[in-house]
């Protein structure tokens, strides 16, 4: 039961990690802030329609 709720938690972890590196990396180390603000807000939002998303099935 554990590693069935464990696994969705580390699947958007990774995503949203890889969503950062990706951020980084386009920016070249030095985001401004409103680029950390949308990507913050993107995070959230892939979070909350994967979880939508998961609670449906």
């Amino acid at each position: 039961m554990t590693i069935t709720r464990l696994t969705p938690l580390l699947k958007q972890t990774a995503y949203v990690g890889l969503g950062f590196l990706v951020m980084l990396l386009i920016t070249g180390g030095r985001p401004s802030g409103s680029i950390v603000g949308l990507s913050v807000v993107s995070g959230i939002a892939f979070v909350v329609w994967d979880e939508n998303k998961r609670s449906m099935k």
